[in-house]
């Protein structure tokens, strides 16, 4: 009975943990891919639009603690984050790479609610390289405007992990039209500044015939969001189908399935050790550059945030 007052408590105020997971795989450089997950590329894409980046970073200033303070969804909004990476000793490589970020949105001083999520990618056991964004945990206090901003950032997060996908794979790094640099260059530039448009410019026309005439380009491989479940979806399915109706029996094998599934890496206990201590190093970097220097608008916080990720990657 106390579970099921948490739970209902839990879900009536908005919170919940771990509530997205997305991962694709991808052919990219891995330490390509840790300098566009820790630079303003994500944050980008993050945006959907320019003009929302503008905003946000409009009145944007660091505090003495290191955050940015700038623009809530109402009122003021404190984000921290931290980059924690570890590379492979006989590569060089970036093995894996996190950027974890902290969301925290205050109306007149009270406490709206609190966001972690994790931008990452891994290199498993088999040399696939898995990139992955993570909702660890939002914990809402104002009922129906916590379940609200829940929703809005469920389905955020499924924009910017497809529209992430699809930058990635198709045209970041100069992955688009190999024998044209300047094309891919720009191809690259405008996928992720504004990738809404970029769409719009360059596949809705192509897009419509198709609908209309039923042609499509064969050779062009799916997203990841319309491919199949991975082999533990369809495991689950087949143990479901043996034990219907054994619903206690269905929750203990799922949970021994979650249990031996590979964790990604801030889930592992030693990497959150590794990102506590990291958050401490970053925020003492922090403070050293403001020491040096102030923060009154848009460019002075992304050029500080830009010289924080490089300091970063050269201290690791």
């Amino acid at each position: 009975a106390g579970g099921a007052a948490i739970a209902t408590l839990h879900s009536v105020t908005g919170s919940a943990d771990d509530f997205y997971d997305y991962r694709f795989e991808t052919q990219q450089d891995p330490d390509d891919l840790a300098s566009f997950y820790g630079g303003e590329e994500l944050m980008e894409l993050f945006c959907i639009f320019p003009i929302v980046g503008q905003m946000m970073m409009r009145n944007a200033h660091f505090d003495d603690q290191g955050n940015v303070q700038t623009l809530g969804f109402p009122g003021k909004m404190t984000v921290s984050m931290v980059f924690s990476d570890e590379s492979n000793e006989e590569t060089g490589q970036t093995d894996w790479f996190n950027k974890r970020e902290r969301f925290t949105n205050t109306l007149f001083g009270v406490k709206l609610w609190d966001m972690v999520v994790n931008f990452g990618f891994r290199t498993k056991e088999d040399g696939t390289v898995e990139c992955y964004h993570f909702g660890e945990y939002f914990h809402g206090s104002a009922p129906v405007l916590s379940q609200a901003m829940l929703l809005i950032f469920k389905l955020h997060a499924r924009w910017v992990a497809w529209s992430t996908e699809h930058h990635i794979n198709h045209f970041a790094f100069g992955s688009a039209l190999a024998g044209d640099e300047d094309v891919a260059e720009e191809f690259e530039h405008a996928s992720r500044a504004n990738m809404p448009l970029f769409l719009l410019k360059n596949y809705a026309w192509s897009d419509l015939k198709a609908m209309v005439f039923g042609t499509y380009d064969s050779n062009k491989p799916p997203s990841f969001l319309l491919k199949e479940r991975d082999e533990e979806g369809r495991q689950w399915d087949e143990l479901r189908e043996r034990h219907l109706g054994e619903m206690a029996k269905l929750r203990a094998v799922r949970d021994e399935i979650a249990a031996t599934e590979e964790l990604l890496p801030f889930q592992r206990k030693s990497i959150q050790i590794q990102i506590a201590e990291d958050i401490e190093d970053d925020r003492t970097v922090i403070k050293s550059m403001l020491a040096h220097r102030d923060t009154k608008g848009f460019s002075d916080v992304k050029s500080l945030l830009v010289k924080h990720h490089t300091i970063a990657l050269k201290r690791r």
